[in-house]
């Protein structure tokens, strides 16, 4: 039997703390990216992975699970997100075989040599008109993946979570009073409690853009775009950007029912480069360089001063088939080709 002396059990204990902590926070040392596939002159997966890997962005997100491009992704050291569609969440959610199917077909099939970390259980299903209709199905459906996980044996590996819109909360300024709408309250009350029973983090498409371009009478164009303005206070806390604004309007809203400290992830964000007139080149190259610089500093928000913020840009390419508005079509920071579509720095440190 090996007897270790105090310094050296010490070492050995703090080493694999540090390890530990190392692991944590991983996931937060590089930038994320939304995979869309709208378009119809997107290149082939595997280009699509090799432009991931060659600029340093270390996780991708797919809202389908495409076994051509999970397959793409497979030893490239990328960290996935995938999807179960909102149309596939009655199928999941009324059936456990169902479930577990999805699971074997979609993630056991291809982990661990593709690295999935994360399932989006439906993404913007709650606070969304549009969506009403997959509501009843949500809750039951991230349960039913649980489980589905839980007997591929894969529940320490992969986390499951649900992709909001801002379209949840109700009150929204000062981010100190930021509460959800009472109409996704008793959905959200379920969810969140799943997220503390599981250490899985809240996941929200936080789009300044969008709120800029709603609400241009009371917010200044470059604080939305990181640039200097003048402080915005909220309490003793104060806000130099409507990022960090809004991604406390989140926490305050957890915490208003009982969940404070979960942690979150910023499934989307970004800003379109056409299709309008703040959708330019210019603003769209600010927005993500800051946000980037932002993020990887580890600077965190007012209410969580120092810690990271796990982020994904939307998107990776300019998809034409995109519909709604013209915006919609101009989100990537590629063009189809491989080509930027202006001057990103994905490790600005």
């Amino acid at each position: 039997m090996v007897v270790l002396n105090k310094h050296k059990f010490m070492f050995l204990l703090s080493s694999c703390i540090a390890l530990l902590l190392r692991a944590m926070h991983a996931d937060c040392e590089k930038i994320g990216v939304n995979y869309g596939l709208n378009g119809d002159n997107l290149p082939a997966p595997g280009d699509a992975a090799s432009l991931v890997k060659r600029n340093n962005i270390g996780k991708a997100r797919i809202f389908l699970a495409n076994h051509d491009i999970l397959k793409a992704f497979a030893n490239s050291g990328i960290d996935i997100i995938v999807g179960v569609d909102n149309s596939e969440l009655q199928a999941v959610a009324s059936s456990q075989d169902s479930a577990n199917g999805w699971v074997n077909d979609n993630v056991k099939a291809f982990y661990p040599s593709t690295n999935i970390k994360y399932i989006a259980v439906g993404n913007e299903v709650l606070g969304m008109p549009i969506n009403t209709q997959y509501v009843p199905y949500l809750v039951p459906a991230i349960l039913n993946i649980q489980t589905a996980l839980e007997t591929a044996n894969l529940q320490n590996n992969i986390k499951v979570s649900t992709a909001h819109a801002m379209t949840v909360i109700g009150t929204g300024f000062p981010p100190s009073q930021g509460t959800f709408k009472d109409t996704v309250k008793y959905s959200m009350i379920s969810i969140l409690q799943f997220l503390q029973d599981h250490a899985s983090p809240f996941m929200a498409n936080v789009h300044p853009y969008h709120s800029y371009d709603d609400n241009r009478k009371f917010i200044a164009l470059e604080y939305a775009l990181f640039k200097p303005t003048p402080l915005v206070k909220d309490g003793n806390l104060s806000y130099t950007n409507l990022f960090d604004a809004m991604v406390d309007t989140l926490i305050s809203a957890m915490g208003s029912l009982g969940h404070p400290d979960l942690p979150i992830m910023i499934t989307e964000t970004g800003w379109p480069s056409a299709g309008k007139d703040v959708a330019t080149i210019e603003n769209a190259q600010t927005y993500n360089n800051n946000l980037i610089k932002h993020v990887l500093s580890k600077t965190g928000t007012p209410k969580r001063p120092g810690r990271s913020i796990d982020t994904y840009i939307f998107a990776l390419f300019n998809e034409d088939l995109k519909t709604y508005a013209e915006t919609e079509k101009h989100w990537g920071l590629f063009y189809p080709n491989g080509q930027p579509v202006y001057p990103v720095n994905f490790s600005p440190n």
